[in-house]
């Protein structure tokens, strides 16, 4: 931490260098939760020094570093806190051993827990407090009877549930279906109470609690449509707005709250043309069992209309997360941005497994790895030539983690379709990945429990993992394949991907390879994921032949 003159600095944690040096075999990790309301430097931190499966919190006086621990008589295993007005450990969310089960305590005033629910996060209605109110009553994520997680009030002392606060017709608010973080949490920044959220809709949207910033949310909205306008707020009438779209970077305004005028303070890439940025396509398709999929399409910016493109197919990764959102800057948004700049036309599709979306999109997904998954990425691939927007004759499919699986699979498994595809970090068999001892996957008992679960027994469904498993399908793929790795990579190791290598290589077909030292799940180095792209740009203009690019007027 570093003092607010900047003079002072005081490490609160081993680092991670820190813990390399120091030859200890467990990695602590210690992270901010929020600051103490009116105490200058005292801050709620959570760190996982106590024991490797559970966070405790401490209370930390970043001056001179003394910390009192706030959880010493902790439910077992537990991984989640909500904090009550008086900065007290209130509600406790805990993981049952070896099972994808959780827990939800609350602590009575007497300072005894009690037990509110248990639910199987793969399986069952979930309940997860996000904040307790002045009255006691908790502020609780559930999808209990509905489809979507929705925010709503509830009594702990009486068990009855109270009014629904915030809800969407399409899209899970603040937590997933899964369990899982979702969107943010909209706080007071003096108190740390629970104001709103923000909910990855179509477009991101800012649903507030509080009237006051309803309507100024509105207000910004309405002055600067077609954009994503977060408020930052504090003691003064200025409320700072950083405005951005999907074709351009952050803006940042301040807003009067009293007079309600807005001015331009900063635009943070002047010289971007935002013409020369390729424009993100909302869709909303159909599977062919009648699921709604959500995706989201670029088009190169200087491509002639009605005119059928290369298509490249990006799969997003988990494959239990939430995806590419429209206005991202980072992730599988700026891979499409860069490849549609290249004159491709990039779709990138929901498919069922993606969160977000409520708990039947996810539960579509229970044991369809290589089966309906697969089929959701070919219906949106058909909409979009029945469309006129992609060529059928130059299609790519890519991705990493899932996404390289999904790239492998699609072109084992639909041979005639794809004429390239780039897998990275990816599985190529399921089995072995589930029962590897280079896996973090099947180390950890709730991951592992959690996937056994979800995609298949690596023992007792071993033929139906390998009939979905690319690695002994190579004689199937008709693609150019590129295959890029991390030789540390702890989730999808080394081994799956030369695995996938050497079966291609004995059914006389040579991949493209790439595997960097040092790295893990994901290229950290940017020395590293420029040979990556290096590579990947030729391999996809030789296989897809975009047109010359063209300037744009």
């Amino acid at each position: 931490m570093t003092s607010r003159d900047g003079l002072h600095q005081r490490k609160l944690h081993p680092t991670f260098n820190d813990w390399i040096a120091s030859g200890v075999r467990r990695y602590t990790r210690m992270r901010l939760l929020q600051p103490v309301p009116d105490s200058d430097g005292e801050m709620i931190v959570a760190c996982d020094d106590v024991d490797k499966d559970s966070v405790d919190l401490y209370r930390i006086n970043a001056v001179n570093g003394k910390r009192v621990w706030l959880t010493r008589d902790r439910p077992p295993r537990t991984q989640d806190w909500v904090l009550d007005a008086q900065m007290q450990p209130r509600v406790a969310i805990s993981n049952a051993a070896q099972s994808t089960e959780r827990i939800v305590h609350y602590r009575d005033q007497d300072g005894r827990w009690r037990e509110l629910w248990r639910y199987h996060s793969t399986r069952d209605d979930i309940h997860h407090p996000l904040s307790v109110e002045a009255d006691g009553k908790l502020l609780v994520a559930s999808n209990e009877g509905r489809d979507t997680v929705a925010l709503r009030l509830y009594d702990p002392d009486s068990d009855r549930w109270g009014e629904t606060l915030i809800e969407h017709p399409q899209y899970d608010v603040a937590i997933d279906a899964l369990g899982a973080r979702l969107g943010g949490l909209l706080r007071d920044e003096r108190n740390g109470d629970l104001l709103g959220v923000r909910i990855d809709a179509a477009r991101p949207v800012y649903a507030w609690m509080h009237e006051r910033r309803q309507k100024l949310q509105a207000l910004v909205d309405k002055a600067l449509p077609g954009r994503v306008n977060a408020l930052q707020f504090s003691d003064s009438q200025q409320v700072f707005v950083t405005s951005r779209s999907d074709t351009e970077p952050a803006r940042w305004y301040l807003l009067d709250s009293h007079s309600g005028r807005l001015n331009h303070v900063l635009n943070t890439r002047p010289s971007l043309d935002a013409r020369r940025v390729p424009a993100t396509e909302n869709l909303s398709l159909r599977s062919r069992d009648g699921l709604a999929l959500p995706g989201h399409l670029l088009r190169p910016p200087q491509a002639a209309p009605g005119v059928p493109l290369p298509t490249i197919v990006l799969v997003h990764g988990g494959p239990w997360v939430r995806g590419p959102v429209w206005g991202d800057s980072g992730g599988d948004m700026a891979m499409a941005r860069w490849l549609a700049s290249r004159g491709y036309l990039v779709l990138l599709p929901g498919f069922r497994g993606s969160t977000g979306f409520g708990k039947r999109f996810v539960q579509a997904a229970r044991g369809q790895f290589g089966l309906s998954m697969q089929d959701d990425l070919d219906d949106a691939v058909d909409e979009l030539i029945r469309r006129g927007d992609a060529d059928p004759g130059r299609l790519c499919i890519m991705g990493a983690s899932y996404g390289g699986y999904a790239s492998l699979m699609g072109a084992a498994r639909t041979p005639n379709r794809y004429r390239c595809a780039v897998a990275g970090f990816p599985v190529s068999d399921l089995a072995v990945l589930l029962s590897s001892d280079w896996s973090d996957l099947s180390r950890d008992p709730q991951m592992r429990e959690f996937w056994i679960d979800m995609v298949g027994d690596p023992v007792k469904d071993r033929g139906k993992l390998d009939a979905v498993s690319p690695r002994h399908m190579p004689t199937r793929i008709e693609a150019r394949v590129m295959i890029y790795a991390g030789v540390d990579d702890p989730r999808t190791p080394l081994e799956q991907a030369e695995m996938m290598r050497d079966a291609m290589r004995r059914a006389g077909k040579q991949p493209l390879w790439l595997a960097k030292y040092g790295e893990g799940h994901g290229y950290s180095l940017s020395s590293n994921l420029m040979d990556m792209l290096e590579m990947l740009e030729p391999f996809l203009h030789n296989e897809l032949r975009p047109a010359p690019l063209t300037s744009v007027r």
